[in-house]
């Protein structure tokens, strides 16, 4: 895969729309013959008269970074230094880019963010982001031979919703430009970098001339839930007796001799220093254990690492790999799925996700800002973000841990209803959705539809509902 900012294109993938999907005629009554074959081939659930028009007018990316070295420092530095990309490469991906940061950050230092080749992008992991954002074009963007197409580039759904521009925020007429895009990311270099990288994807042909998009680093304690410090003293006391409660005391018990067995097992590949790096929800406090010599986020992480390459031992089983790293996903659900710890580690996040989501919707009011306002919004984090903003927002646990490079979406729609000659009381209400997604799989919130049944099976939030029930919950 070309990594040159001029020479990523592929013509297969990147032959995008040079006009958009515009219809003379107001774009949610039903009066052209090929939307209503459709929708009458269509079995619509809602009912005919609950039928809405959604347009895609705001989309948040959180994505993890990608493949790194381990955190934690390991004997072999040369081995895992010579996985990383080399400087002219790191060099050619920031072309285009900046970095803002506090000046009195400096010198603050996550135990999370590694040390020399530890925790850094691998030249894998650059190749999977250039990956990823371009497959967030294709998601974002209207493709010409779409939006030329018979249909005129809507599409209907299985409840017979109408999608304009089939559900992609930019057209031909709207292009993907840098001036519509928000970019901030936690200050480690492998996050830094994966964004970057995602831009390579994002921009096949490179950045206009004289256009920088600003990547803004001074966030990173508002991005995780684990910032070192913590940002409030009861998530610190929190953390410490929801990791006490007897369950997860009887499991790590019941665990107890497997995790000293692993450590001794990678002790041939443990750096002197391992203890220095130690993070989690939950975990800190494992460091002091003198029973065992590594916390369950390391144990896990390790093996990850190892087991990617082919370098796990053989004395260690894919059933006990599978066990330990299995527990230290459970452990931090166990433990961000409680209410109260979700908030005080996300609420930051959740702040900066909420407040852009109105800004989204008060601009395309028009009560706030301007047209040329960002619409795309990338936030450059880890799974423990994901993990965090997924139990925070109370979206249903995936199937297993958000692998490198994974991305929650959170898509803000405007809605209006279907007008049909019964509705017409109806024209000009118009209404907000919130739709979350991991990876292109739609997520759906154990908050569920408000009293009204405004939740629908498609992952459709109104707007309302969602910040009535983080209220509710969470009473701030």
């Amino acid at each position: 895969l070309p990594l040159q900012r001029a020479t990523v294109k592929d013509s297969a993938v990147f032959a995008f729309a040079s006009q958009s999907c515009t219809s003379t005629h107001r774009t949610n009554i039903i009066d052209e013959s090929d939307v209503i074959e459709s929708a009458e081939s269509t079995t619509v659930a809602t009912g005919t008269g609950n039928r809405k028009t959604y347009k895609l007018i705001q989309v948040q990316v959180i994505h993890r970074h990608g493949d790194r070295t381990p955190i934690t420092p390991m004997k072999d530095e040369k081995y895992w230094s010579d996985t990383l990309p080399p400087p002219s490469l790191l060099s050619k991906i920031a072309e285009g880019t900046t970095i803002k940061r506090n000046e009195d950050e400096e010198g603050k230092v996550h135990g999370a963010s590694g040390r020399g080749p530890f925790g850094k992008l691998t030249q894998l992991g650059l190749l999977q982001m250039v990956e990823v954002g371009s497959r967030l074009r294709e998601e974002l963007h209207l493709d010409e031979d779409d939006a030329g197409s018979s249909d005129g580039g809507f599409h209907i759904d299985d409840e017979g919703h109408i999608h304009l521009h089939k559900g992609r925020l930019f057209t031909g007429a709207s292009p993907l430009h840098p001036t519509k895009i928000k970019v901030k990311s936690t200050d480690f270099p492998r996050t830094l970098q994966s964004v970057q990288a995602l831009l390579v994807g994002l921009f096949p042909d490179g950045l206009p001339e004289g256009v920088d998009v600003e990547i803004d680093a001074r966030h990173t304690s508002s991005l995780i839930p684990d910032p070192q410090p913590r940002s409030s003293q009861e998530q610190v006391q929190l953390e410490r007796a929801l990791s006490r409660r007897q369950h997860i005391v009887d499991k790590e018990e019941e665990l107890k001799d497997l995790a000293k067995k692993i450590s001794r097992e990678l002790k041939p590949f443990v750096g002197k220093d391992a203890n220095s790096a130690v993070f989690g929800i939950g975990e800190e406090d494992d460091a002091k254990q003198k029973e065992r010599a590594l916390t369950w986020s390391q144990l896990s992480e390790i093996m990850t690492c190892l087991k990617a390459r082919d370098m796990l031992p053989e004395s260690i089983s894919l059933e006990e790999y599978e066990t330990v790293t299995s527990h230290s996903a459970w452990k931090w659900f166990e433990n961000l799925r409680h209410s109260r710890l979700a908030f005080l580690a996300m609420k930051p996040f959740m702040n900066f996700i909420m407040e852009t989501l109105n800004i989204g919707k008060n601009q395309n009011d028009g009560t706030e800002g301007n047209e040329k306002e960002s619409i795309l919004h990338i936030y450059s984090a880890h799974d423990s973000s994901l993990i965090g903003l997924m139990c925070a927002f109370r979206l249903q646990q995936p199937s297993k841990w958000p692998e490198y490079g994974s991305y929650l979406k959170i898509e803000l729609f405007e809605a209006e209803p279907v007008l049909t000659i019964d509705n017409l009381s109806q024209d000009g209400f118009k209404d907000y959705f919130v739709r979350f997604s991991l990876n292109g799989s739609v997520l759906n919130s154990h908050w569920g539809p408000d009293k009204e049944g405004h939740s629908v099976s498609n992952g459709m939030i109104p707007l309302r509902h969602l910040e009535n029930c983080i209220e509710r919950e969470h009473g701030e």
